[in-house]
C-alpha cells in the first residue's frame, strides 16, 4: 500500500504556516495545471510544500490538489485532464498506468528555473483516499525535479 501511494504521488505535507512560498513553489503555482479543476469536481484538499530538508533528505517544491468527482466514472475526467496538460505545454506524457485501483499518467515540462513533473491520478476506490473523501476522486500533483 505504501509503495502504491508513492508511485501515485501521494504525500503528506503542508506549507509551514507563515512561511512564504519559495520561487520553486511559485513557479509550480503559475502553471495552468496548478489551477486545473475537473468538471463537476469539488476541491477537498490542497497541499503545498517548499523545497528544503525533510527527515535529513533534500526535497523539492510540490503542489497537490484533490477533487471529489461525484457519481460516475473518473475515466472521462482523466482523459480531459490529459488534454488540458497537453494544451498547457506538458510533454513526454506517459501511457496511462494502473496501481492499486487507481489510474494515472505523468508528464514533464520545463518551468522557470528547472524541470517539473505532473501526475494526474483518478482513484476509483476509497482505500487510497482520506476517510472523508468519496471515490471517484482526481488528484493533480506538480513537483519540481532536481
Amino acid at each position: 500500500m505504501i509503495a502504491a501511494a508513492a508511485v501515485l504521488g501521494l504525500a503528506v505535507f503542508a506549507l509551514v504556516p507563515g512561511k512564504e512560498p519559495s520561487a520553486e513553489l511559485q513557479a509550480l503555482e503559475s502553471d495552468p495545471m496548478a489551477a486545473y479543476a475537473p468538471s463537476g469536481g469539488t476541491l477537498v484538499d490542497t497541499r503545498l510544500r517548499n523545497e528544503g530538508i525533510e527527515l535529513g533528505r533534500s526535497v523539492h517544491a510540490e503542489l497537490s490538489r484533490l477533487y471529489e468527482l461525484g457519481r460516475g466514472s473518473g475515466e472521462p475526467r482523466l482523459q480531459h485532464a490529459r488534454r488540458a496538460a497537453v494544451a498547457a505545454g506538458w510533454s513526454h506524457l506517459s501511457a496511462e498506468f494502473q496501481v492499486a485501483g487507481a489510474r494515472a499518467f505523468r508528464a514533464t515540462k520545463r518551468l522557470e528555473g528547472g524541470r517539473a513533473e505532473l501526475t494526474v491520478t483518478v482513484y476509483e476506490r476509497a482505500t487510497l483516499l482520506p476517510k472523508d473523501v468519496d471515490p471517484p476522486a482526481l488528484q493533480v500533483t506538480l513537483r519540481r525535479l532536481g
